[in-house]
């Protein structure tokens, strides 16, 4: 009887034990599973800026309800519109509560673009609002509309056409394979060659910046280099209709970006 009862309490040990091991690896495994947050970033701009007077430029770097203090890098870009190839690259100071800064002089008043370039937690986003600074000619802004409509009815002719349209004067040289339509949730292959002066761009940082027209969420994918000069990289539209790729390209100094539309069935 002893016997029986000693054997009946080693084998209620043993399953208890058993139960805990299979529970804590259900927890170990669910955390893996678990999707990190999107790291987003707002930028805060003076309700008010005029024409040579310093003023603060705020991005709030955040993931889910946390506010991001680490990000590895924070650039603001700023141009003026209609001067797509003056783009300034200035280094934001960590403020601290996911806060990153500059103080920005505009000397002249008119339409401008502001990117808060933002590497966080392996993620990278980059936002871009307008500022208005003083009080410009309405028709300024709209004069700029009009040629950039102009340049995108443009795109569809030769490759030399294509490239003089696209309103940032640069020395590079991009092209953005496929063209012709895709299919929604169908992986494809993302391919640009790009040239400097004719001459293959090797050894730079290439990213793909894809989003729906409609959306306002943004998708970034890095991409390889293949050959001298040729970057690929997988992606997958998730839904039908116009899309936005805009080329990312990054060596030493230069820093240049050129949008593409993909038309996805």
């Amino acid at each position: 009887m002893k016997k029986l009862i000693l054997f009946i309490s080693l084998l209620s040990l043993m399953i208890l034990a058993a139960c805990g091991s299979t529970n804590n690896n259900e927890n170990t495994n669910g955390n893996k599973d678990e999707v990190p947050s999107m790291v987003e970033v707002e930028i805060k701009l003076p309700e008010a800026v005029e024409p040579n007077q310093e003023v603060k430029i705020e991005a709030l770097v955040t993931q889910g309800e946390e506010n991001v203090d680490d990000a590895s890098e924070v650039k603001f870009e700023v141009w003026k519109q209609g001067q797509e190839a003056d783009h300034e690259m200035v280094v934001a100071s960590n403020d601290g509560s996911g806060i990153y800064s500059i103080m920005k002089t505009f000397e002249e008043e008119g339409f401008y673009y502001v990117v808060a370039h933002t590497t966080a937690r392996d993620m990278h986003v980059m936002p871009r609002v307008e500022l208005t600074v003083g009080n410009p000619e309405p028709s300024e802004k709209e004069e700029e509309h009009e040629e950039e409509g102009h340049s995108h009815d443009h795109e569809t002719h030769e490759e030399t056409d294509h490239n003089e349209h696209h309103g940032h004067e640069s020395s590079l040289n991009m092209t953005l394979n496929p063209t012709d339509a895709v299919k929604a949730n169908q992986e494809i292959t993302l391919s640009t060659e790009i040239k400097e002066e004719d001459v293959a761009l090797t050894d730079a940082t290439v990213r793909f910046e894809i989003w729906h027209e409609d959306s306002e969420k943004h998708e970034f994918v890095d991409a390889k280099e293949v050959s001298d000069g040729v970057y690929e990289a997988k992606a997958t539209m998730k839904e039908s209709g116009l899309h936005y790729v805009q080329i990312h390209v990054e060596k030493d100094e230069l820093h240049e970006h050129q949008q593409e539309e993909l038309e996805v069935e």
